[in-house]
């Protein structure tokens, strides 16, 4: 894959990724929730599948306000006058192109498909529950399960977009796609479980096996955090190393260690830990809201952080 001529991305799209991160990982928990879970776990996916969709709405608003007109979005998708040289390996159908040596126009049509599946999802489960069509079980099913698989793609794919260009720290920090995807699934689950916690009682077992599942993914998110770092010291040249130096040690150490770190990884799975994860949670809604809201701002920070190390 050729690489990208360096970025220069605003807090804007780096919310976006953010956004579009989050809502990956709520609708894997929906549709995870829908397939295997139970009846009383039909709440994980109402939740889930309502808060993808919410969350992936800004995210071609804010992509049109960073290319400066809807025109050059839609460029991204189709072309006026397609042509057979528009681009390396290009399939071009009608008025549309596709290039799958092109992080940016997968990505497009990776948000578009996740778009058009979290509607599918949002619609099922709102006719059901308003009793306006029944049995709508397998159509959900078939656009959940393609869903899921563009969830992962739009969770990862920012990483493998950074990896794609021409900046030193982003090229040789391989496992990114990984760390976006880990960071997705805690940052989604933890906003399924804020919601949760405001339904008392009757969602109080969804409610565990989402902190459960929170837990597993921060732990993941921390692994793969190392093997960022691990990939970096390894293959990259000084200059690479001496930009991650700039997380650890540098001007931007105090927010990765005290942000990234401590209050989105450390002291989250410290609360879960305590909390009773081995023996069955113990206390009220009021943990879970702190602890969600910690993996949230770790899971911004974290994003945010790999952003700016590697524009540094």
């Amino acid at each position: 894959m050729p690489n990208l001529q360096s970025p220069n991305w605003p807090l804007l799209i780096e919310l976006y990724f953010f956004l579009v991160g989050l809502a990956g990982g709520a609708f894997m928990a929906a549709g995870v929730a829908d397939i295997f879970g139970g009846t009383k776990d039909r709440v994980v996916t109402k939740v889930g599948s309502y808060l993808a969709l919410l969350a992936m709405l800004p995210g071609p608003l804010f992509l049109i306000i960073d290319l400066g007109m809807p025109s050059r979005f839609l460029h991204m998708l189709m072309v006026a006058k397609p042509d057979t040289t528009i681009g390396l390996s290009a399939i071009t159908i009608g008025p549309f192109h596709i290039k799958p040596y092109s992080p940016m126009n997968l990505g497009a049509w990776g948000l578009l498909g996740f778009g058009v599946c979290a509607l599918v999802v949002v619609l099922t489960l709102y006719l059901e529950d308003s009793r306006r069509a029944r049995n709508l079980g397998p159509l959900r099913g078939a656009f959940g399960a393609i869903g899921i698989l563009l969830a992962f793609f739009v969770a990862g794919y920012p990483g493998q977009l950074l990896a794609a260009t021409a900046r030193p720290f982003w090229m040789n920090a391989r496992p990114l796609g990984a760390l976006f995807i880990a960071i997705g699934a805690a940052t989604g689950l933890a906003a399924i479980a804020l919601v949760l916690s405001l339904r008392g009682a009757e969602a109080s077992g969804s409610l565990a096996k989402v902190r459960r599942a929170y837990t597993v993914a921060l732990a993941i998110q921390g692994l793969v955090l190392i093997a960022v770092f691990m990939a970096v010291a390894r293959g990259g040249p000084a200059w690479s190393v001496a930009q991650g130096g700039l997380l650890t040690s540098g001007s931007y150490s105090l927010a990765f260690w005290g942000g990234a770190v401590v209050i989105g990884l450390l002291a989250p799975l410290a609360l879960e830990m305590r909390d009773g994860f081995f023996q069955g949670y113990r206390r009220g809604p009021g943990m879970v809201v702190l602890a969600s809201v910690l993996i949230l701002i770790g899971g911004f920070l974290t994003k945010y952080l790999m952003f700016a190390v590697g524009q540094a």
